[in-house]
C-alpha cells in the first residue's frame, strides 16, 4: 500500500488485502489517510466468507477423503500469500494425521519457493501464532511438503 502525490492529487494504491488474520499474516491495518483517489485490487471485495476454521476443515476434509478413496489432488494457487497459507494448513494437517505421512505433498512454484525466504526474513511481520512458533522451530521449514 502506498500513497503518491501527483500534481497535488493524493492517490492511495493497494493490492488485495484482508481485514481478517489468516494462517500466517496479520489482518491489514487501514491507515488514517484521506486520499483524493483510492485504487484497490479486490478479488473478494464484496463476498462474505465462512469463518476460517470452517473453510480449513472443509478443505482438509475434501483432500483427506479424496486420498482415502485412492484419488490424487491438484490445487492451483496463483496468489503468493494463498500458496503459503495452503501449504501451512496442509503441513499441520499431515502432522496431526500420521496415517497420511506416507502420502507426499509437492508444490511446483519457483516463485512461491523464493517467497518463503521473504516470509522467513520478515517473520516479525507474520501473525502472533507464526511468531510464537518461530521461537521453537521454523514454521516455513515444512516436514511433509517438498518443492519440485
Amino acid at each position: 500500500m502506498f500513497m503518491a502525490d501527483i500534481a497535488g492529487v493524493q492517490v492511495l494504491y493497494t493490492g488485495d488485502y484482508s481485514r481478517e488474520e489468516d494462517c500466517h499474516l496479520c489482518a491489514a491495518e487501514i491507515p488514517q489517510l484521506s486520499p483524493d483517489i483510492c485504487i484497490i485490487e479486490s478479488t473478494y471485495g464484496v463476498q462474505l466468507h465462512q469463518p476460517q476454521n470452517v473453510r480449513e476443515k472443509r478443505f482438509t476434509y475434501v483432500i483427506h477423503s479424496t486420498i482415502s478413496q485412492g484419488g490424487c489432488v491438484l490445487i492451483l494457487a496463483f496468489a503468493l500469500g494463498r500458496a503459503q497459507e495452503l501449504i501451512l494448513i496442509l503441513d499441520e494437517y499431515w502432522s496431526n494425521h500420521p496415517e497420511l505421512n506416507n502420502i507426499p505433498i509437492y508444490y511446483a512454484s519457483p516463485l512461491a519457493k523464493r517467497c518463503m525466504v521473504v516470509y522467513q526474513t520478515y517473520i516479525n511481520s507474520m501473525n502472533e501464532r507464526i511468531c510464537n512458533q518461530f521461537a521453537n522451530s521454523n514454521p516455513f521449514d515444512f516436514k511433509h511438503i517438498s518443492s519440485l
